[in-house]
């Protein structure tokens, strides 16, 4: 199997190292690539997919909506978030999903009942993938850019707010989807009044534990790092493509001791 992930820029990616080990693991010959690709190498690597150079890809940031225009379908995941982050063959065409937010709840039903608030922080692909498989609509997102926040959330018929307006004591879920969760000294918004027993979860993996969750398990929170939705989209993603589903223990302990070194 010839596997690859796309994105820009993509050195910090541990996609490789996971997939490449649940080949191993299920006995299936193979490779998985990094491809840090420009907007416009995009056609090409599809066009190189439908030639049978590859028969499978990860996308992450910043081209999981792009690359809506580059598939023959997209299944009902993709088709609501707008964007995807795996593509597969099916009977010879390419078929987009986003196991995104399947990925993230799978790793968060453990910690909640979904019966409270739910912040989402960033209205990018991401976000968009997340908001459509949260099992509530009592969903507010906050953006940056206040008109991001606002489409996205008329998209999924859930409210948007301002950082100005976020009172982070009415949520029992927040989840940071930017790219802030990168930068070892930024929070993307105030944690002050933060209840305890708040699930905070930051999507990103690198660096393990970011600042908002170091913030966050300072006052009580209980914290769920990237590394579950990272594998749990990932399994779920392998699966599209080999019909195989891995273990997913192994690939967390592979992951985390990626990371503590």
């Amino acid at each position: 199997m010839n596997l690859a992930v796309i994105g820009h820029p993509i050195a910090h990616s541990l996609s490789p190292q996971l997939h490449e080990q649940w080949l191993r693991a299920s006995g299936l010959f193979g490779r998985y690539e990094a491809i840090d690709a420009m907007t416009s190498d995009l056609s090409a690597l599809f066009e190189a997919m439908r030639d049978g150079e590859w028969d499978g890809f990860n996308v992450t940031i910043p081209y999981k909506e792009a690359v809506v225009r580059y598939v023959d379908e997209l299944d009902e995941a993709a088709k609501l978030a707008g964007a995807v982050n795996t593509v597969y063959k099916r009977d010879g065409r390419l078929v987009g999903t986003n196991t995104d937010g399947a990925g993230l709840v799978q790793a968060l039903t453990p910690f909640t009942d979904w019966t409270g608030q739910v912040l989402v922080i960033g209205a990018g692909g991401a976000a968009r993938g997340i908001v459509q498989a949260l099992p509530t609509r009592q969903v507010a997102i906050v953006n940056r850019t206040v008109e991001r926040a606002k489409e996205l959330a008329d998209v999924f018929d859930v409210t948007y707010t301002t950082f100005e307006k976020v009172d982070v004591s009415q949520y029992e879920v927040i989840i940071q989807t930017t790219s802030v969760g990168m930068d070892k000294s930024s929070t993307p918004l105030s944690l002050e009044g933060l209840r305890q027993n708040t699930v905070v979860c930051d999507i990103i993996y690198r660096p393990l534990v970011t600042p908002m969750l170091r913030e966050a398990k300072h006052r009580g929170a209980i914290i769920v790092t990237g590394v579950a939705m990272f594998v749990g989209q990932g399994a779920l993603s392998f699966e599209k493509w080999t019909g195989v589903k891995p273990d997913e223990t192994i690939g967390k302990k592979l992951i985390e001791g990626l990371l503590e070194e």
